[in-house]
């Protein structure tokens, strides 16, 4: 019997987390990893899963006692679990434009055969953009990312920048209030490619919406907003929008399941992401 098995992906872009359900149909149990290096000076992470069998409802289950390390050519990171199937590295680091961080991760068994697994990907950090300015307009009536059910009062937040014509760039896009992520999770992440702005002025391309109906996204007075752009590579771009896709119930379901870009070795599922983050900040002023 061909059994069909989804891989639970935790995604965060920040502390939240979502689990996603990325189906397959070949009945095998596979790691789910989520990784990323970013620019910032901070402990980094990443998390191991276990598939898990949709026929009896079991949760993914956590992969402890791991070995996993980060290598940059010149460091190696060594990464401790702190809670089951979380890595967080032993220093605090911050990735640096032009290397090429290489994971590693060893000490797994993951269909319990007896014979020890290691899985490798490897990614380079681009130069953070060179953002102008960000701006905030009132949109009484919008409606988000041609999401009927969710539309009425918005914030936009617009981006103002110069795109460099000759690189192929590739852009990732979250917001703060007041030093606090809201669009935190894979779902809320804006990705974009050049394709549209390719070595031109962006005169306000709206990269961020604040829901006025939801609590956490209201915006008061004097609130602080900050974008996060992110510099990511082509394949992350082609990771999150497709599990975007997927999400929506939209064409993952139409091809090969299972069929989500990977840069993770050894038949695993999920991503190792390394990219370069700048921040730009307005005030509300009602």
């Amino acid at each position: 019997m061909k059994y069909i098995l989804y891989i639970s992906i935790l995604i965060s872009v920040a502390a939240c987390t979502e689990e996603i359900d990325v189906k397959l149909d070949d009945g095998e149990t596979r790691l789910s990893v989520e990784a990323k290096v970013t620019s910032d000076l901070k402990k980094h992470f990443v998390k191991l899963k276990e598939s898990s069998d949709v026929f009896y409802s079991e949760e993914a289950i956590a992969v402890s006692n791991a070995t996993i390390t980060v290598n940059d050519g010149s460091n190696i990171y060594e990464y401790t679990e702190r809670e089951p199937g979380y890595y967080e590295s032993n220093v605090e680091f911050a990735g640096q434009e032009g290397k090429t961080y290489s994971l590693s991760i060893g000490n797994v068994d993951i269909d319990k055969d007896g014979t020890i697994e290691d899985y490798l990907a490897s990614s380079t950090m681009k130069p953070p953009y060179a953002v102008d300015s960000v701006k905030l307009h009132f949109d009484p009536d919008h409606e988000t990312r041609g999401d009927e059910e969710d539309k009425g009062e918005f914030w936009l937040l617009s981006l103002y920048m110069k795109d460099n014509i000759e690189t192929e760039d590739y852009y990732g896009f979250a917001s703060q209030i007041n030093d606090v992520l809201v669009h935190d999770t894979i779902t809320e992440l804006l990705v974009q490619k050049d394709t549209y702005f390719n070595g031109v002025l962006t005169k306000g391309v709206d990269v961020g919406e604040f829901n006025q109906s939801k609590p956490d996204e209201r915006l008061n007075n004097l609130d602080k907003i900050t974008l996060e752009t992110y510099a990511i590579t082509k394949d992350y771009y082609d990771f999150v929008s497709q599990l975007q896709e997927m999400d929506e119930g939209q064409s993952m379901f139409s091809g090969t399941p299972g069929n989500i870009i990977t840069n993770i070795s050894n038949n695993a599922v999920g991503f190792f992401a390394v990219y370069s983050i700048s921040r730009t900040t307005t005030t509300v002023n009602f």
